[in-house]
């Protein structure tokens, strides 16, 4: 009888042991999935994260606003007058007459294009009558101007050393406003006169009269106590690249920072303490990236600087030029031609 109580019992046991484990392997599969699927949640994620940032990235490339203004923020901006005059002055350089040349804004609110043009042909007519004054009536369309004679003969006379002075004023002030053509008519509206020793049947093609113009270069006018500005063609300074193709315009940026010789009677408007960054010119506007030794350059140096750029546009008819000065974070646009 005691054997089979102890028969029994130990089956009890054995069947408590059993059901214990079984438990137990119950509760440990319970446990794994859920960090198993923890894993994959994670792993799930970590793979969305990098198209999440890389979107991210997307749109702040396709925003250039954003990034213009960042830009724009970078510099104090002033824009200039839009009206701009252009003057000639004679210089004698020994062996010759040359003709320089100068730019200033003006005060004159609602002065037209055209009337600057021809007020700057006026007042710089170098021909001892005045020629251009007193028998002409000027009408524009861009880009020729059409001067009407009201006179001719002796009337329109002049010197031979006159003569080349009137034209290379002529000339060289109508190309610094955009002109193109120059026509002149007499009396009876007929494209044939006489004019300052020179017979003028058909059209001045400006681009032919004046040559290729690149650059330009100065000597100090002490009567006037003026710089002025020679365009570096009538220099023998470099106005072609070694393709034998005109300078473009950061060419002759470039071409202006130094002079040929070193015995010149005129100068580099760039001056020791400016460096000339970068230069560009697209879509007919200029644009001057430069920094300046603020212990070196004057106020003066800094005129002739903003001046020499102006007129290098001009030269490629540029509607603009913006100046950006790194060292004091400033930019400043000079309307041009079209304004």
């Amino acid at each position: 009888m005691r054997k089979i109580v102890n028969a029994v019992g130990m089956a009890s046991i054995a069947l408590l042991l059993v059901s214990c484990q079984s438990s137990e392997d119950n509760t440990t599969e319970q446990d794994i999935e859920p960090a198993d699927q923890q894993a994959q949640n994670e792993v799930e994620t970590d793979d969305t994260a990098p198209d999440t940032e890389e979107s991210n990235h997307e749109d702040m490339q396709d925003d250039p606003s954003e990034a213009a203004g960042k830009q724009s923020d970078k510099y104090e901006e002033t824009q200039e007058v839009p009206q701009y005059f252009i003057d000639s002055h004679t210089y004698n350089a020994g062996i010759e007459f040359l003709t320089a040349f100068t730019i200033r804004r003006g005060d004159e609110q609602n002065t037209s294009a055209e009337e600057r043009l021809v007020s700057s042909l006026f007042e710089n007519d170098p021909s001892e009558q005045e020629i251009l004054s007193s028998f002409t009536e000027m009408t524009v369309e861009w880009p020729q101007l059409t001067v009407n004679f009201t006179e001719d003969g002796n009337l329109l006379s002049t010197t031979s050393a006159q003569s080349s002075m009137f034209y290379d004023s002529l000339t060289g002030i109508s190309d610094l406003y955009g002109i193109e053509e120059v026509s002149f008519l007499n009396p009876d509206g007929e494209e044939s006169i006489i004019v300052a020793e020179r017979n003028v049947d058909a059209p001045i093609l400006i681009e032919d009269e004046r040559g290729l113009t690149r650059g330009y270069y100065t000597i100090y006018n002490k009567e006037l106590e003026q710089t002025l500005f020679l365009p570096g063609g009538v220099l023998e300074e470099p106005v072609e690249n070694e393709n034998g193709e005109p300078l473009t315009f950061p060419e002759t940026i470039e071409a202006m920072k130094s002079v040929k010789s070193e015995d010149a009677f005129y100068a580099s408007a760039i001056v020791e303490g400016f460096e000339v960054i970068k230069a560009t010119l697209e879509d007919d506007v200029a644009t001057v990236q430069y920094t300046m030794d603020e212990k070196i350059v004057t106020e003066a140096d800094q005129i002739v600087f903003a001046n020499a750029m102006q007129l290098a546009a001009l030269d490629f008819h540029a509607m603009e030029v913006t100046l950006l000065n790194e060292t004091l974070n400033e930019s400043v646009m000079y309307p041009l031609t079209g304004h």
